[in-house]
């Protein structure tokens, strides 16, 4: 089972820095999670929200601002928000690179095309089809995922990620049940579980028979079953 860090180590560091990247893997992450966005100047950058607010020291909406007006903030513990560039050249496991805004897309493609090694390793997702079927147009051996906010039926699960032509589902872990992974694995769909916070969701990811999880708290969970 792979178990991948949310935004790094959310739990414990502050999100999306290098700081709580590295955080994670020290804890035990297979695969980093992360979110994409572009600044004003067509920089590819790891930040959640669509404004810089809540995460950092100043104000503003992401895509208006310059990288070197974004880099200027503070990020939490001194950190800074980091690059796509940097982050890969940093931190040496797998991705979930997650597309917060369509104009990310071209960008992240023309990175993962010029880095094999680093396309294997990077499953790009998104909640939204589109976003996804942009990528698979772009570049049709990519890995992508589709994120479900709220797990609806199992069959509409299955129907959603097909039509996104995603070979991942990221469910949510409290509509999931162990029929509905088993199928999804039938259709030749991975399964990821998300939120797992502690050990005792854990224990019932595994019991899932999910290929996945995602977690804010990697320091507190143990592996149950190492990843094949």
């Amino acid at each position: 089972m792979i178990i991948t860090g949310h935004r790094g180590a959310l739990g414990t560091e502050p999100e999306n820095t290098l700081r709580s990247f590295r955080r994670a893997v020290a804890d035990g992450c297979d695969e980093i999670e992360l979110d994409l966005r572009v600044t004003a100047d067509d920089e590819l950058v790891v930040l959640h929200d669509a404004t810089v607010d809540r995460t950092t020291s100043g104000s503003g909406e992401v895509a208006s601002l310059s990288f070197d007006e974004l880099r200027s903030l503070d990020a939490g513990l001194g950190e800074v928000v980091p690059t796509w560039a940097e982050t890969i050249a940093a931190i040496g496991v797998r991705f979930q690179a997650e597309v917060k805004a369509a104009r990310a897309v071209p960008l992240l493609v023309e990175s993962l095309q010029a880095d094999p090694a680093l396309a294997a390793r990077t499953m790009v997702t998104s909640s939204h089809a589109d976003i996804l079927l942009a990528v698979r147009q772009a570049m049709p051996s990519a890995s992508t995922g589709l994120i479900f906010g709220r797990t609806p039926d199992v069959a509409d699960v299955l129907s959603l990620t097909q039509a996104a032509q995603a070979g991942t589902a990221l469910c949510g872990i409290a509509g999931l049940t162990a029929d509905g992974v088993e199928k999804l694995h039938a259709a030749g769909l991975d399964v990821t579980a998300w939120p797992v916070p502690d050990q005792q969701t854990l224990d019932q990811a595994v019991t899932l028979g999910v290929d996945g999880i995602t977690t804010d708290n990697p320091h507190l969970l143990t592996r149950a079953n190492p990843r094949p």
